[in-house]
């Protein structure tokens, strides 16, 4: 089934819009999740790979062969079960696009997990690559281009990322040949009621960060292009721009002024005038106060050419960390999965009680 854009027909008959598309998905899935005991009756269980208020990342390989896989798992008693099956089943749609990191087939359910596979990144995410200083101005432009392409083939089948930064960006080689968004927990169909984040998010947009509880915003394209503007100045300078888009952050409110100055003063403020003019006007029209007049992705395509001044990062990235496929592989679990040892032996007992598929979804 293919997520698209709504569109009205002349006999007034809308074609089915994306969120309706996604709900029937949906409902089709619920009845394809396999039950089993334990995730380590499908899977070899190998390391951690990340984790979060979602659930976890591990490094498995499937007992059946294969190349290995991440592994992402959610419990079920924190996650409801339509929300696991909403983020399989856009991952499921947006799967052919290469900037976007591949979810595979056979979504899992255990007593106390839900899991499915997706493709496995080995450098890990990007922010890895920026503990000591950004990347140089060509794996910069590699990393734009190809996240500039995977939101716009987002936005064109209706749907909003909504959560763009580098720990979302998988990087497949240590030069950026490849790399892909991953997290599609918050993606939802353009024109969803998006309340503000729970925190001070850097890469919120102010027009979010300005919302006060239980007000909300439709969902909107422009979200993603503020999170790529703030993407691009990390990748430059391994640093976010200001800890919160809203007064009073001092970074954000002087960006905030020299963007709303007219005229313009020539020479921007630190740390703004470290970039050419032209990665300037890039970040200029992604970062546009105003969601209505702000820069689509794609945009980043008709800067590739100029010479965005990053100079200065030509050493290359420091401290990538990226390991292969093959690492750490040549035990079954360690010393980062004890607890998930734990958890799944409890696990196995319940699944004894309950039957394999550990009871009502």
């Amino acid at each position: 089934m293919e997520l698209r854009e709504p569109e009205n027909h002349e006999d007034g008959d809308p074609e089915e819009d994306t969120a309706t598309a996604l709900q029937r998905l949906v409902e089709l899935t619920a009845t394809r999740v396999t039950p089993v005991r334990n995730l380590r009756v499908p899977y070899r269980l190998i390391r951690e790979l990340g984790s979060g208020s979602y659930g976890r990342v591990l490094l498995a390989r499937p007992r059946q062969g294969g190349p290995a896989v991440a592994l992402k798992v959610l419990r079920r008693d924190s996650v409801l079960r339509t929300t696991f099956l909403r983020e399989f089943c856009v991952g499921r749609c947006v799967s052919s696009h290469p900037g976007l990191l591949q979810t595979l087939a056979g979504p899992l359910q255990s007593p106390r997990h839900f899991a499915f596979a997706q493709e496995y990144a080995p450098y890990g995410d990007l922010s890895g690559m920026l503990k000591e200083q950004g990347l140089p101005e060509l794996l910069v432009k590699r990393v734009m281009a190809q996240l500039a392409g995977a939101l716009d083939f987002l936005h064109g089948r209706g749907l909003v990322h909504a959560d763009v930064k580098p720990d979302n960006v998988l990087v497949f080689d240590p030069v950026c040949s490849r790399v892909a968004l991953g997290d599609l927990g918050l993606t939802r169909p353009e024109g969803s009621p998006t309340p503000a984040p729970p925190g001070p998010l850097p890469s919120a947009p102010p027009e979010l960060c300005l919302l006060l509880p239980p007000e909300t915003l439709p969902l909107r394209p422009a979200l993603d292009s503020w999170g790529l503007g703030v993407l691009l100045f990390c990748t430059a300078t391994a640093c976010f721009p200001w800890d919160v888009a809203l007064a009073p952050d001092p970074e954000f409110e002087t960006f905030a002024g020299w963007m709303t100055t007219r005229p313009q003063p020539p020479r921007p403020p630190p740390p703004w005038d470290q970039f050419a003019p032209p990665a300037l006007a890039l970040l200029q029209g992604l970062l546009d106060l105003d969601p209505d007049t702000r820069s689509p992705p794609l945009v980043v395509l008709d800067f590739l050419g100029d010479d965005w001044g990053l100079e200065r990062n030509r050493e290359g990235p420091g401290g990538l960390g990226g390991r292969s496929s093959e690492d750490g592989e040549d035990e079954e679990g360690g010393a980062s999965l004890e607890e998930w040892t734990d958890e799944e032996e409890e696990e196995d007992k319940d699944g004894r009680r309950m039957g394999t598929d550990g009871g009502a979804p």
